[in-house]
Parts: C-alpha cells; structure tokens; sequence
C-alpha cells in the first residue's frame, strides 16, 4: 500500500515539475523544449490515468464481490489481477473479502441447520409477511397441507377455505381451534403465533397442529378412569349382595316352621334379588372389557393376507363382502389379534347397517394417505350415520341399537391409539358410512 502510494505521489510530483517546467519554458520562448516538456506531460498524465483507472477497477471489482458473494461461486476476482495491480492493495483486499467470506459462511451454515431443525419436526411451522406473502414452510406443512408451494396465505384456502381468514383474525399469543373436514379426514387443528421484526420487515410464524388424537385419548383415559371407580364400588356392594341373597334363599327353603306361603312369596323375593344382584354383575363384567385391553404384541402383517383372511370368518355374507387389494407390498407393524378385532366389529356394524339395504354391499380396501399413514377402509352403502352423532358413537356405552353395548366401538378406537394410531368416519345419513383404521407411522 506504501509502495503504491509513492508511486502515486511521484507521478503526481513529476506532473507538476514538468508543467512547471513547460511554463518556463513557453515564458523565456523555449518553443521547441516546451514541445518535448509538452510530450512528457501528456506520458505522464497518461501514466497517472492508468494508474487511478486501476485502483477504480480494483474496488470497484472489491466492491461487487462484497455485494454479490461472487467468491462463493467462482473464488475471488482479485486473484485474477495482473502484477500491474499494487500487490499490497490486493492483498489488504483479499483478507478483508476472506473475513466476510468465512462470517457469510457461518450465517449460511446457521441458516441451514435451523431450517433442518424446523423440517424435522412434527409441528407444521410457515412464516408470512404483514401483506399476506408466504416467506417460509416446513417440511411438516407441506405433508399436512398437501401444499408445496403457496405465495401468499390465500393459496392456502386450496387446503381448506376457512383458514386464510382464520389466519387474519389470530393475533400473536393467541390459540385458535379449527376444525377441518377434508375428503377422508376429519382434523381438530389448534393454531398459535407469534410476530418479530427481521431488517424492518415484520413476520408472522405460526405453529398448526393437529391435537384430535391428543383430545380422543385424553377422553378415553377420562372415561377409563371413571369406569374403574363406578365398576369397583359397584362390584363391591353387589358382591356380597349376591352372597348373602344365595344364603338367605338357602336358609328359607330349609326352614321347617315357616308357612309354604309365605315361604314361596319369600323365595320369590330372594330369587328376584339374586338374579337382578347377578344380572348387574355381569354387567359390569361386561364394561371391565373398556378398560382391560391387553398391551399390543407388534408383527409384521401383509395388508392383503390379512384382508383375506377377515372374509374368510364371514364366508357365509361372502356375497355382500368386496375385497379391493392393495399394492402387494403393503404390510403394517401391529397387533394382529386386537387389529382382527377391530375389523370384525366394523364389518359387524357394516352388516348391521345394511340389513335393509336391497343390494347391500361393504367393502374392505387399504392404502397410503396423504400423511403418508398406512390405513384400512371399511365402506358401506347403509342407512349412514347422523352428523351430529358421529362423534359420539365412540363414547363408551353410546349406542343406536336397541341392543347393543355401546363398548365396541370404543374399545377399537382405543385399540388403535395404542397402536399410536386412529379410528375415525365419515358418513352422511342414508349414504353409508366409511370407517378409517389408521395406522400411526408410515408402514410399507
């Protein structure tokens, strides 16, 4: 840098000296010298010139460097220069562009591995500006949504119609609930969010997950809870009521003293009680079943053998039963026995529902959603089930027969939740009804 300053200063000097000189020279009427003193002006401003275009290339080639990242492609311009270029400029420059190269560095390598970070979670995160523009979406959102690209937070109504305007209405720190009915899903989504500032833009992140699974199981294990204490204090009171009626009606029979009338009707009362006592004993057996499912033992289970085999325990409605097969490599890790239950009582259900169909038809089909989840389909063309009562047909002891328990259904629901799975429909009243047993990770 001293070098090139010298040099610099020296031409600036001698320009001046000559021009002194040509002056001179024209004064005292020197006209053929202050033609050569001409001469070396011109040499010299011409030096002078390409010595400050150089340097003005020099930073200017600096400067698009710093501006554009060019090293991170095709390495540093300034190593392309000539001897010409002041070394000791080159140089200065050189490690001012490696400092910003290395910072640029660590702020991409930060960048990337919080965008890995945010693409390997569960939680669906995007980013939008004030203006509605799509900056950013992970990973898990675009398998929720379906959606690879949106530019502004309308392309998501494509996912479902309501959540554009639900998203102008949520303020940061607030929880939003929405639920979404989409072809064969059914999603409970709680929505939160928060805002910040980055270079004078503001940004809103928020966070969409789906918490259906985390509510259905909570409410199972509320109604567990509440089974286990009604079926243990009802099974202690009746207990010995039982006992005690048996001795009683015992004791009567073999009383000799007693009138055969009043024997009879006392018998009679004793009998009612004891088989009343045992009826609501075995009742309450019945509704252990809701809390006594056995923990699942996994195995690997070829989707289409397994399918073949549940008709096979209703050869006898053969007819009415349509096998769709699967790709032939679909399989699901699961129990085998608790998934057989589950399957036999929907296709139960099935055949109940269409019992006054003319051409009465289910079907029993599998897959892969679009979360990429393994699931089995039992569909029917029965008499359907009311909206308003789809939800509550998985509540223990709901039921619409005039006969049934209203524990089927939700001991399968149940089965599938410690399969870290679902059990979900969809249905319209006299459309028939569709059944989802989803798996809980993606089983090929």
């Amino acid at each position: 840098m001293k070098r090139y300053t010298k040099k610099a200063a020296g031409l600036i000097f001698l320009l001046l000296a000559t021009s002194v000189a040509f002056g001179l020279l024209v004064a005292f009427r020197f006209y053929i010298s202050a033609i050569v003193t001409s001469a070396l002006i011109l040499i010299e401003g011409y030096y002078l010139f390409r010595l400050m275009e150089r340097s003005d290339r020099l930073f200017k080639q600096f400067i698009w460097s710093m501006r554009y990242s060019d090293f991170l492609a095709s390495g540093t311009p300034l190593q392309e220069q000539n001897d010409k270029i002041p070394q000791d400029m080159v140089k200065v420059m050189e490690e001012a562009l490696q400092h910003y190269k290395k910072h640029l560095q660590e702020k991409e390598s930060q960048l990337q591995y919080f965008q890995a970070l945010a693409n390997h979670i569960d939680l669906s995160v995007f980013v939008y500006s004030d203006t509605g523009q799509v900056e950013w979406m992970n990973q898990a959102f675009k398998i929720q949504t379906g959606l690879n690209f949106a530019e502004t937070i309308d392309d998501l109504a494509a996912y479902y119609p309501e959540l554009p305007a639900r998203l102008r209405t949520l303020h940061p720190g607030e929880l939003s609930i929405l639920q979404v009915r989409r072809k064969d899903e059914y999603s409970q989504l709680i929505l939160s969010a928060i805002s910040f500032v980055v270079l004078g833009k503001p940004l809103t992140v928020v966070s969409m997950k789906n918490i259906r699974s985390v509510l259905e199981n909570k409410e199972t294990e509320a109604w567990q809870k509440l089974i286990r204490v009604l079926t243990h204090e009802i099974m202690n009171s009746m207990t010995p009521i039982v006992s005690l009626s048996e001795l009683l009606r015992s004791k009567c029979m073999d009383e000799p003293g007693a009138d055969a009338e009043d024997r009879e009707e006392i018998n009679q009362a004793v009998e009612t009680i004891f088989r009343r006592s045992s009826g609501l004993v075995r009742f309450v057996e019945s509704y252990r079943k809701v809390t006594g499912i056995p923990m699942p033992v996994p195995e690997i289970i070829p989707v289409n053998n397994f399918l073949n085999d549940i008709s096979l325990l209703f050869k006898d409605q053969e007819d009415k039963i349509k096998i769709v097969p699967a790709t032939a490599h679909l399989q699901v890790i699961a129990d085998k026995g608790l998934i057989e239950q589950v399957l036999i009582n929907l296709i139960k259900n099935a055949l109940d529902a269409t019992r006054h169909c003319p051409e009465p038809q289910i079907e029993l089909s599998a897959g892969i959603n679009e979360e990429g989840k393994t699931f089995i389909r039992v569909s029917d063309n029965g008499t359907g089930i009311p909206l308003e009562v789809q939800e509550r047909i998985f509540i223990p002891f709901f039921t619409t027969k005039p006969s049934g328990s209203g524990i089927g259904l939700s001991i399968s629901r149940q089965i599938m939740h410690m399969h870290k799975g679902d059990l979900s429909v969809l249905s319209e009243d006299g459309q028939g009804s569709r059944f989802f047993v989803t798996f809980g990770s993606i089983q090929k």
